[in-house]
Order: C-alpha cells, then structure tokens, then sequence
C-alpha cells in the first residue's frame, strides 16, 4: 500500500458517495505527501481543476482556498523563474521529509517517542492495524509505516472498502493524535507557500473526514 497504488473502490462494495469523495481526496493528498513533485506536474494538474476537486471540504474553506492560491501561484511562475522555483520547492520538500531541519518529522513515532525516535512503538501499531486489513506499505524500506503519506493511504483504503469505523478508530487513535501538530510547525516554518498550504489543508481534510464520520454525511 502507497499512495501511488491505493485503490480507493473495492470490487463488490457499494461504497456511499461521501467516503468514496474522502478516500479520493486522501489519496491525492497522500501522493502529494510521498514525494517530492515538479512545478510542471503540479501546473498540470492546476490546469486540469486541481484542487476544487477536494469535495471533502467546503469550496470557500479557508486552508482549501490558500492551498489552490499556492498551487495557482506555482502553476503561473514565469518561465524564466521556474528554476529558482524547482529548487526552492526541492529544499523545501527535503527539509520537511527527508533532512527533517524544520524539526516537523511527517512520521508518527517521532511525536509520540519520548526521545522523538523514529521507528519507535508507532510504527509497529500502524503495521499490525494494516496487516489487520489486509494490507502492507510496500515502500515501507523508503517510507516508514507510520509515514504520513502512508497513513493517509491506509484511510482513503479504509474507506473505499466502506469501512466507516475502523478509519474513525485509526483516526482517532493515530493520524490525528499527531497530524495537528506537524502540520501547525509545517505550517509555520516551511520557506514556501506551497508546502505550507499542503500542511494546512491536509489537516483541514482529515478533519472533514471525522466529522463526516462522525455524522454519517
């Protein structure tokens, strides 16, 4: 399981409207949490509507609406900035998810370890409840389980499967036990606009998916 590979409809489940809009949007913002994207995809996807598509949230919410102005910003730079812009995204994504210097792990053991570990009792937890499900992180050797991305991944499945409770459970038990508080540091400290808005609306969706749970919408 990845974000790449997650299949958000599980053959011979009549999946409700509303979780299948959740797992596409958490799908899509997991891909987006797994690696690092050029200017050039990130402009084609804006070119195709990307991210009014986010139907989990409110078109007039304000992270979604600061979030689609980073992604409009990204997709209208100039040609002759464009480099300086490629670089600056790619110091950005590295010092959130691969040299950790913003201090904002996006892995789940290094909030709740004592030492702020990695591959701590976390990354086991999240292990057993996907193997639960039936369901492994293939990239787990580049991306631990407990990886927001892989998280993320592991919800959009619950609910394309029409499992309503257990992501509510995982929810509740992990991604947004830690999630606030990435995304707040992310927010805070990332050096563009892009990654910041990333963070913030990610959480904003999460968000929306429990409450969407939580009242059966």
């Amino acid at each position: 399981m990845s974000a790449t590979d997650v299949l958000p409809v599980a053959a011979g489940i009549a999946v409700p409207a509303g979780l299948l809009c959740a797992a596409e949007d958490l799908a899509a913002l997991a891909w987006f949490h797994e690696a690092e994207r050029s200017p050039a995809l990130i402009a084609a996807l804006h070119e195709g509507g990307f991210p009014c598509g986010l139907g989990v949230l409110p078109a007039d919410a304000p992270a979604l609406l600061r979030f689609a102005a980073a992604v409009a910003d990204v997709a209208g730079v100039r040609p002759d900035d464009a480099p300086g812009l490629a670089d600056e995204l790619a110091a950005d994504f590295a010092a959130i998810y691969l040299t950790h210097a913003l201090r904002a792990s996006p892995c789940e053991s290094v909030w709740r370890d004592e030492d702020h570990l990695m591959l701590q009792g976390s990354v086991f937890d999240v292990r057993a409840r996907y193997q639960a499900h039936g369901v492994v992180a293939r990239n787990w050797r580049l991306l631990p389980d407990d990886h927001l991305s892989n998280e993320l991944a592991f919800v959009a499945h619950l609910l394309g499967c029409a499992q309503a409770d257990a992501a509510a459970h995982f929810l509740d038990a992990h991604l947004l036990v830690w999630l606030p508080d990435f995304a707040e540091r992310v927010a805070s400290r990332a050096a563009t606009r892009f990654y910041a808005t990333l963070a913030d609306v990610t959480l904003a969706a999460v968000r929306a998916v429990r409450e969407r749970l939580e009242t059966g919408r």
